[in-house]
């Protein structure tokens, strides 16, 4: 009697409307997991979510509960896991996943979006640097390089790794990364010159 009671009660919250999949805020949201603060915009209609990054548009579609993946077949294996109507977890099938929380309503990309190379200034730092410091201007090209990257893009993994080699080529001490604010000591680290 104990287990109708408890079915008849699930299937009245379900009817209320009690229990049902989170749905997150629109607006924009950012993360500081990655080591610098990377913002989005989200918007979330039905069982798709709209999330605008800097670069690009992406779509993710639930399959059923608070877990949605992304649309295209060639992204399929990342997903954003609603924990809050206010936060979420973006990640990549067995690889680790960044916290997002909502900072404010406002959706308008082109007032809350950095724009890449317009709105990077440790980019505009090491381009001055590489035009006034000519012994090093190769060094501080690739640092600024790296840090356009991370004003851009999610996983920056793919474009920091060729300008680790490339920078480990031309320092004199390979132990230590000469822009620590732009590429960080464990990402240097994990890039062997061998």
């Amino acid at each position: 009697m104990k287990t109708i009671k408890i079915l008849f009660l699930f299937v009245g919250l379900l009817v209320s409307g009690e229990v049902s999949a989170q749905t997150l805020k629109s607006g924009t949201y950012s993360s500081s997991d990655l080591g610098y603060t990377y913002t989005v915009v989200v918007k979330q209609e039905g069982n798709v979510i709209t999330i605008t990054e800097p670069n690009r548009t992406n779509y993710y579609k639930s399959s059923g509960g608070n877990t949605y993946y992304h649309t295209e077949s060639k992204y399929a294996h990342f997903y954003i896991q609603i924990s809050g109507n206010d936060n979420y977890y973006a990640g990549k099938q067995g690889g680790s996943r960044q916290l997002f929380t909502f900072q404010g309503e406002n959706t308008n990309e082109d007032e809350v979006l950095p724009s890449g190379i317009d709105d990077c200034p440790l980019y505009d730092k090491y381009l001055n640097l590489s035009q006034t410091d000519h012994n090093d201007a190769q060094s501080w090209t690739f640092c600024g390089a790296a840090a356009l990257a991370k004003c851009t893009y999610t996983d920056v993994t793919p474009y920091l790794k060729p300008l680790i080699l490339a920078l480990k080529a031309i320092v004199v001490d390979k132990s230590k990364c000469p822009c620590l604010d732009a590429i960080t000591q464990n990402e240097w680290n994990s890039v062997s010159i061998d």
